[in-house]
């Protein structure tokens, strides 16, 4: 794959369990990685992030990032993603920081 290239605006299903899936963008721009790193603190690197921030960027993550779900047909938005479970989110969350993770630009899978 060349190093030059637009994002796509492909998706890819993650499997969450035997039933359970999330639809995300399999690609974002240069623009929208910004952005999201935007809303990372800007302590988060040193000092970890407090409940309320990992909350908030999990739902920044799952609003940005998520495009479909095995619950409904809709594009899911960060209300429904509140009204989750506990466990539901957090496996959600879990699933989401593995698939930013694959995005950044030094991953092999974000080349």
């Amino acid at each position: 794959m060349s190093i030059l290239r637009k994002a796509t605006q492909e998706t890819k299903r993650i499997e969450l369990d035997e039933t359970d899936y999330l639809v995300v963008r399999a690609d974002i721009s240069k623009r929208e990685f910004n952005i999201i790193a935007g809303q990372m603190p800007a302590n988060a690197e040193k000092d970890g992030l407090s409940v309320e921030q990992a909350t908030e960027f999990s739902a920044f993550l799952f609003e940005t990032l998520v495009v479909g779900w095995s619950l409904s047909d809709d594009k899911p938005t960060a209300e429904d993603y509140g009204e989750l479970s506990a466990e539901s989110g957090n496996a959600i969350d879990a699933a989401l920081a593995d698939h930013f993770s694959a995005l950044l630009p030094d991953s092999a899978e974000g080349k």
